[in-house]
């Protein structure tokens, strides 16, 4: 070799270590965002972070009108999120606003003993206790857990045992800005890429696999923005989260609160709820459901807030709506082998596509139901049913990926209308255009009961959902009267069963009962 070459690679030699030391390993950087948040002892010593005082917005709701509509951003106010790191457990508390419709949502991943449990609260229903998988939220999560697996105090800790240290962190494009990044795992063991803020050293996002419940697994990314002081600590008061490339939350938060006593009380288990908790426990999946007949053949499959109807037949049985989780569709999966033993869940029929009213459609689909849907939603329930749910994995995923896979239900997509005979029962399927609500919707009816199923447009008593007089229960009554449905009984996929009559009053009169 010359001693032009020789040089050359000395020189070659001097730059790479020199951008080897210029360029810190992401293990470094993750120690440096430790420190720079206030060092791994008073990380390590926090047992509650208290996120108060939270306004924003939330997306990926599932309430348009059509499935072809935008989504709509919810409003979030006086949220309030509670991550107890030491016992792990977690709390979502929130007013959330959709346009007229304003609900306050408190969700509680709780224990007793060591025993997960959820606790529901919803506007002014009652207090339920359910299991984990039995909680729905509408907040900056659809779970309190998140709170707990994605909190940058975690992160953190996680990311400077974990990160690599082999090689030097790479440059990357994180919202926006030219960052350090590099790769380490969760707690949990779930591969994580961090970015890092050369000039604060503290963390400025992660990206990350969510299995999300009514999305399944998406790539979703965690900003992390307004750092301030807090006892000490420097924490995030600002936290964006995009799953799947589309916004899905932001939240600014006045204040954080470190270990103050007072979060404590948000993790007690009620009186009210105390021995539904001990049975959630029991049942491992648990979510209040109790069959009220309403016919013969026809059952109310009364839940805490969203209901469904069962239709008997000689060899089967359909469900009229899987709605709110997979905890809810185990429950009265076990309730209907109790009543109907030997009876299968044939069909599954979906009435409309807000993920609310379509949560429990995969635990359906792998008790072996056929899953009934009009076309209108079916690239909504399509998504739904195909996608993977990896972490946690859900019964459909378990059963699809099994080895070999076992059988599960298929999804049927009609138009218009749907029937479904045997012997001498009947329940058909109508799709209903033009609702203010939801178009179409689909409305059940059994003509042996001459009842109709309906949810969200009109609510029988006690009413919980839209209140008496408005412009879905007067587009119901009409689409009813144009069906020439003789009809007696409405059952609520929310409130209770009623009669025909109740639904007339709502309406103002604007059509007469095709019954009278």
């Amino acid at each position: 070799m010359s001693i032009r070459q020789r040089s050359i690679a000395l020189i070659t030699t001097a730059l790479l270590f020199t951008a080897c030391s210029a360029a810190p390993a992401p293990r470094q950087l993750a120690k440096d965002a430790v420190t720079a948040m206030g060092g791994a002892e008073k990380l390590q010593s926090i047992q509650t972070v208290s996120m108060k005082g939270g306004a924003g917005t939330r997306m990926r709701l599932g309430q348009t009108q059509k499935e072809t509509d935008a989504d709509a951003p919810g409003q979030l106010k006086d949220v309030i999120e509670i991550a107890d790191l030491a016992n792990g457990r977690a709390s979502l508390d929130y007013t959330l606003q959709i346009g007229g419709f304003m609900q306050h949502r408190h969700e509680v991943l709780t224990k007793r003993g060591d025993k997960p449990v959820g606790v529901d609260y919803v506007g002014t229903r009652p207090v339920i206790a359910t299991s984990p998988g039995g909680l729905f939220s509408w907040g900056t999560q659809n779970s309190p857990e998140f709170l707990l697996r994605r909190n940058v105090i975690s992160i953190a800790l996680a990311a400077a045992d974990s990160a690599s240290d082999a090689q030097p962190a790479a440059d990357a494009t994180f919202n926006g800005k030219t960052l350090k990044s590099g790769t380490a795992r969760t707690k949990s063991g779930e591969d994580i890429t961090l970015y890092f803020d050369p000039q604060s050293k503290l963390l400025a996002g992660f990206q990350i696999l969510d299995t999300e419940s009514m999305l399944g697994d998406v790539q979703a990314q965690y900003i992390l923005d307004d750092y301030k002081a807090v006892d000490g600590i420097t924490l995030p008061h600002k936290i964006t989260i995009t799953k799947g490339g589309k916004d899905y939350s932001s939240v600014q938060y006045t204040s954080i609160a470190i270990n103050d006593p007072e979060a404590q009380k948000v993790f007690e288990i009620p009186e009210a709820a105390s021995a539904e908790a001990d049975q959630a426990i029991a049942a491992g999946e648990y979510s209040p459901v109790k069959l009220n007949k309403v016919d013969n053949g026809v059952w109310h499959a009364f839940a805490y807030s969203h209901h469904s109807m069962i239709v008997e037949f000689p060899t089967f049985l359909a469900v009229v709506e899987a709605p709110y989780t997979e905890a809810q569709i185990k429950t009265l999966g076990r309730l209907l082998e109790q009543q109907f033993p030997g009876k299968p869940v044939k069909y599954a029929a979906v009435t409309h596509h807000h993920y609310d009213h379509t949560g429990g459609v995969r635990a359906i689909a792998a008790m072996g139901a056929t899953v009934l849907v009009e076309k209108g939603h079916e690239p909504v329930l399509r998504a739904i049913l195909e996608a993977r749910h990896t972490d946690p994995q859900d019964e459909l995923d378990k059963r699809r990926n099994a080895q070999p896979a076992q059988p599960t239900g298929s999804i049927e997509v009609f138009e218009g209308k749907k029937v479904i005979s045997e012997g001498g029962q009947s329940l058909e399927l109508y799709a209903i255009r033009g609702n203010p609500h939801v178009d179409p919707k689909v409305i059940a009816y059994v003509p042996s009961a001459r009842a109709v199923f309906a949810s969200d447009i009109w609510s029988p008593a006690p009413n919980v959902a839209l209140g008496s007089a408005n412009p879905d229960a007067r587009h119901l009554l009409y689409s009813i009267g144009q069906l020439n449905l003789k009809v007696d009984k409405m059952v609520g996929g929310h409130g209770g069963v009623g009669p025909f009559s109740d639904l007339v009053k709502a309406s103002t009169g604007t059509a007469k009962p095709s019954s009278e």
